[in-house]
């Protein structure tokens, strides 16, 4: 059969592949294989538009991305009502899938569990599965932080990159970069010493004011991580990564 993909999963895997450009593709998919030809499933093009099938799903190999925030991404995306999965759409990775309306997971119990790779299968309405416009949480230099479980905000960095020192590599976002691209940040720099003030780790100098600073031992936020990772039982060098991030709200505020 002729067969194509479905338009907003073409955006979705050119927008993946712009955020991460050097990601690992080796368990990505489309159109299934003799297997899955012979049970129902989305990666066949068993709906037909215009005497074409098209097919619904499409796998990006977890290696090299976040998959786990990206998952999570189109689970939001879903329980927003974001057409293009809304009306049959659902993610799978790592053993759980999106409830029908993606107001949580649940526990997937097929017997490919879903590690090597994270799967999209979008909406049933050609009106959802054929947009071509973007996918927001993908575009930019980086999305807005989100609710996650316990109230916490997703960790708003790039995969591999954290807030740090400006005397740093690349991947050290101190936000106070010479040109002004990690700028971006500011709002989520200033909301993690925020909720650090608010926990009652002081900062008298500067507060809650989106920097970082020159290196860890000028850094404000950055001594007040150094003392809270020593805490939490975590590695005490003063960078903000995902888990520092996620320990600032998964603690109570004392």
């Amino acid at each position: 059969m002729t067969w194509r993909l479905a338009n907003a999963l073409i955006s979705l895997r050119q927008d993946v592949n712009q955020r991460w450009p050097n990601r690992d593709k080796a368990s990505d998919g489309t159109i299934g294989d003799a297997a899955h030809a012979t049970r129902e499933s989305d990666h066949n093009p068993w709906l037909i538009v215009g005497g074409i099938g098209v097919v619904r799903a499409l796998d990006i190999t977890a290696n090299g991305i976040d998959p786990g925030w990206y998952a999570e991404q189109l689970r939001l995306a879903g329980a927003a009502g974001d057409s293009r999965l809304t009306g049959g759409g659902y993610v799978i990775y790592n053993r759980r899938i999106t409830r029908a309306d993606f107001s949580g997971w649940s526990v997937y119990t097929g017997s490919n569990p879903h590690t090597k790779h994270v799967h999209t299968s979008v909406s049933r309405n050609a009106s959802g599965f054929d947009r071509t416009d973007r996918w927001p949480f993908l575009g930019g230099a980086g999305p807005a932080p989100v609710p996650v479980a316990g109230g916490a905000p997703a960790f708003p960095l790039p995969a591999g990159y954290y807030f740090g020192p400006r005397t740093g590599p690349r991947e050290s976002i101190s936000c106070m970069a010479r040109d002004g691209s990690d700028h971006h940040w500011v709002p989520d720099l200033k909301r993690f010493q925020q909720r650090m003030i608010d926990r009652g780790w002081p900062m008298p100098k500067w507060g809650a004011d989106g920097m970082y600073g020159e290196t860890v031992a000028v850094s404000e936020i950055g001594q007040i991580c150094v003392q809270f990772q020593r805490e939490k039982g975590l590695a005490a060098d003063g960078l903000i990564g995902p888990n520092t991030w996620g320990a600032a709200w998964t603690a109570p505020i004392t």
